[in-house]
């Protein structure tokens, strides 16, 4: 079944350390699971422990029938961290190059990295450059799992 690269792109976005998505390969669509709602289905609990009956059915298969359910990459194979050093090796401007090259190193980088983009006015630039590489990471996963990926429209 064909998969939306948008839906996977999304999924990957909200991802957190407490959220997982997954794509569900035998309906191609792509869900959110809290890591509370595992652990309630692990418990056999489900609405009884305040969570939405959706979820907790996911929850359930995901439990059960693990080879229906991929997880997507996760914040270590998407390596965002990565995508800034790259982003700022590739600016042409030295001085520039240097600035952010200063902001992704040690503890806040990311906070640092972000607020310096901002201050060079290239946020539009490091954003589409880092769609890209979510793209990039999102078009490899499919292919390594073999995921058909929707034709684009338009």
């Amino acid at each position: 079944m064909p998969v939306s690269l948008k839906e996977i792109l999304e999924g990957m976005e909200f991802q957190s350390d407490e959220m997982t998505a997954y794509l569900h390969r035998p309906t191609g669509r792509v869900i959110l699971v809290s890591d509370e709602a595992l652990l309630a289905a692990e418990e056999g609990a489900g609405a009884e422990a305040g969570l939405e009956e959706l979820e907790s059915a996911d929850a359930r298969g995901i439990l059960k029938s693990g080879d229906d359910y991929l997880p997507l990459p996760d914040r270590f194979e998407i390596d965002e961290y990565r995508m800034m050093e790259r982003f700022a090796v590739g600016v042409a401007d030295p001085a520039v190059q240097a600035e952010l090259g200063d902001a992704v190193r040690g503890r806040g980088a990311f906070r640092r990295f972000k607020d310096t983009v901002l201050r060079l006015g290239l946020t539009e630039e490091w954003y589409r450059y880092r769609d890209r590489g979510y793209e990039d990471v999102a078009r490899a996963w499919c292919e390594a799992h073999g995921i058909v990926l929707d034709p684009p429209h338009g």
